[in-house]
């Protein structure tokens, strides 16, 4: 039950990755601050962190950082694939799977420096 949040949320995910190309807004502002770009950072963002709270795991915070970060990047990778082999109006595009990247690697990197504080934090405190 723990995994249905990333599901739900992978599959918000290809639905708005897949949907037709000329259904997306299309004006120059849209453009101008790249909000498509912004759009995949906050999409892979979220997801790293939904599955970073839904693997209960005793691996170290490093090992499931990265797998978390290759999965977001295989599921990244898969979606841009699909648009390019499936769709007609999608296509395959470096910039979308550096910044779902980036999403993810953002998220993983907040919550190992908030570790990281809470354990320098932690061992400053007198017992």
């Amino acid at each position: 039950m723990r995994w249905l949040l990333p599901l739900i949320w992978a599959g918000i995910i290809c639905y708005l990755s897949l949907m037709p190309g000329n259904e997306l807004p299309d004006f120059d502002l849209f453009h101008l601050l790249f909000i498509d770009k912004w759009v995949h950072v906050f999409f892979y963002f979220v997801l790293a962190f939904l599955l970073f709270f839904s693997w209960k795991t005793n691996h170290s915070l490093i090992f499931k950082s990265i797998f978390i970060l290759i999965l977001c990047f295989l599921f990244g990778t898969g979606i841009e694939i699909i648009q390019e082999t499936y769709t007609d109006t999608r296509h395959f595009e470096w910039m979308d799977l550096l910044f779902d990247i980036i999403g993810a690697a953002s998220y993983i990197f907040i919550w190992l420096k908030k570790q990281a504080n809470y354990f320098v934090e932690k061992e400053k405190t007198p017992e």
